[in-house]
């Protein structure tokens, strides 16, 4: 145990190490990780559903009987109690920091490692609030343009079957590739998540899982910004670490897909980011552009609103506080909050438009 404890610990030093050259994290991302990704990310394809909900489920089953295993040991550990309590918790902690330090490998290094601004050439700067208006005043007019060709079929919900719009993602990217080649990857099937109101419950719309290359969605939450997420979840697949770039790499995706719900979806995504900074930058400001805006987008604003309003309660803040520390555990010193810096990204790439 000791043995164990001591030869992931001294792996996961070794990775600490890397992150602070970027040569050095480059190759690991884009000679192992990357590869990685685009091969399990095949295989787990030929499955319908998602491999890595089902390494969830085992990992949550697996510390149950865990626990339970200690507490039988314990009762009949008579007089070696103690010991029996180190072993285990020495067992826990060997888990813990296996699962960690694969995590660190296969996701965390990605963070250190070329990002797509300096690939394409996209900076965020600070913005004034009059630059600010002017992009949330294009979003509105995207965003009122797109509404009529994405029929719904109630506030929050897209016409049509759901699994038209995950398999509609299979050309999502093309365009951009084709602008920036270095997002070029197989296509991945995003997965829907059978234990989408769990999510729900933990504050995710979606995630990326390293460990089986899968980009897995919440199919609970409002379906007008699943599009979206959807992009934004293919994003971590072309190795697009950061939340805020995530995020802006998906409005870009969903803005050049020629896809009409897509293209809503994203400039939805966009806007609610945009309009909730320019909230509070000018109120004035804000109100004059949220006046304009189509029914139909304000409706699916509403209903994303309501939906995530009910969730809100300490385990969500507490799953939010949790991931937030992950995030800032690579240096990502926004945490969650990086979410909204893509303000700026959009405010570079669309000002001039």
């Amino acid at each position: 145990m000791y043995l164990a404890l001591g030869a992931v610990g001294a792996f996961l030093l070794a990775l600490r190490l890397v992150m602070r050259s970027r040569a050095a994290s480059d190759f690991i991302v884009h000679k192992i990780v990357q590869p990685y990704h685009r091969a399990v990310g095949w295989l787990c394809g030929f499955v319908p559903f998602s491999v890595a909900e089902l390494c969830w489920a085992v990992l949550v089953l697996f510390c149950i009987w865990y626990v339970g295993r200690t507490v039988w040991l314990l009762a009949r550990g008579r007089g070696r109690r103690l010991a029996v309590l180190w072993r285990r918790a020495l067992g826990g902690v060997l888990v813990a920091l296996s699962v960690y330090t694969g995590f660190t490998l296969l996701w965390g290094l990605t963070y250190y490692a070329e990002t797509f601004e300096e690939q394409a050439g996209v900076t965020a700067r600070p913005v004034t609030v009059d630059e600010l208006e002017a992009t949330t005043r294009l979003f509105m007019e995207k965003l009122n343009a797109a509404a009529p060709l994405a029929p719904h079929a109630a506030p929050g919900v897209l016409s049509g079957d759901t699994q038209a719009i995950f398999d509609a993602s299979g050309t999502l990217y093309d365009a951009l590739e084709q602008q920036y080649p270095f997002l070029s990857v197989s296509a991945v099937s995003p997965k829907p998540m059978l234990f989408s109101r769990v999510l729900s419950a933990l504050n995710f719309t979606g995630f990326f899982f390293p460990f089986t290359g899968e980009a897995n969605l919440n199919v609970d939450s409002p379906e007008c910004l699943l599009p979206a997420t959807i992009a934004h979840e293919l994003a971590h697949v072309r190795g697009v670490a950061p939340e805020q770039t995530a995020n802006f790499v998906a409005i870009l995706a969903c803005d050049t897909s020629g896809d009409p719900l897509y293209a809503y979806s994203g400039y939805l995504l966009g806007y609610i980011h945009l309009s909730n900074a320019l909230y509070g930058a000018s109120y004035e400001k804000w109100l004059e552009i949220a006046q304009q805006v189509c029914q139909t987008a304000n409706e699916d604003i509403l209903a994303n609103n309501a939906y995530w309003q009910q969730f809100e309660s300490p385990v969500s803040k507490a799953a939010d506080s949790a991931y937030s520390g992950f995030l800032q555990s690579y240096d990502q010193e926004l945490g969650s909050k990086s979410y909204g810096a893509v303000v700026d990204l959009l405010v570079a790439y669309y000002g001039g438009m």
